[in-house]
């Protein structure tokens, strides 16, 4: 479990801003804060680097609500747990204490080598071709026709909305009990000390913690920290 200072750390590195958390009788769409997160199970609001703790259910883009029992709903979907040391941000993204790092709303992803369909927090592997609403054709075995036309394979960490709209791919680079993991194109990857592995950014990580960027600065991971890095650019 993440103590306080840990998740402080990982508040710093998601690039939150300073914000109020602002109370209300319902639940209130508030721009101004970042993210919310668990700590021995009380449920906390993002504010920069300090947390405040949520007396008021909040709404989040993609019609996000988050309870303060530590519950939140997707769609008026049904209820799903935060977890202790998770990270729920105000974009829609879930960011766990293993590094790993998905979307909470509903979204088709290659995974694994597999198509995968994500509804209301359940996965399943895609059966059948899967057409959207813009033309986009996506198979299951990953082959993918875009509306202008053209066609290609999927690569793992390629992520669509239910519209057929491209997301921007996130991978993340996590420290935690002195070893550090990387998830790369969706797959979590645990690093030796001496391994260096490339990111799909064009910065390198070191498996002793040294992440370096592409400008030829460096980065150092601390315990319990995570830094995001764009991942795989969409085909089209």
């Amino acid at each position: 479990m993440l103590n306080m200072n840990r998740i402080v750390c990982v508040l710093f590195c998601l690039g939150f801003l300073p914000v109020v958390c602002v109370p209300s009788l319902q639940a209130q769409s508030d721009s101004s804060v970042d993210g919310v997160t668990v700590k021995a199970e009380k449920v906390y609001c993002i504010r920069g680097g300090q947390l405040d703790e949520l007396t008021d259910n909040l709404k989040f883009p993609y019609s996000i609500v988050v309870n303060t029992n530590g519950y939140f709903t997707v769609a008026k979907g049904q209820e799903r747990k935060l977890e202790n040391g998770q990270i729920l941000r105000n974009d829609g993204w879930l960011l766990s204490e293993d590094g790993s790092f998905w979307p909470v709303f509903d979204y088709v992803a290659m995974k694994d080598g597999k198509v995968i369909v994500v509804r209301d927090g359940q996965t399943e592997t895609l059966a059948e071709p899967m057409t959207f609403g813009n033309n986009l054709n996506i198979s299951p075995d990953g082959s993918c026709f875009y509306p202008n036309g053209s066609h290609s394979r999927l690569v793992d960490g390629q992520l669509f909305l239910m519209d057929g709209s491209s997301i921007p791919a996130k991978d993340a680079v996590t420290l935690k009990n002195g070893r550090v993991f990387v998830q790369k194109s969706g797959t979590i990857i645990p690093l030796m000390p001496s391994q260096i592995m490339g990111m799909n950014d064009g910065s390198r990580v070191r498996g002793d913690g040294t992440i370096m960027n592409r400008d030829g600065t460096t980065t150092e991971l601390h315990e319990g920290k995570t830094v995001l890095i764009d991942g795989a650019a969409p085909a089209h």
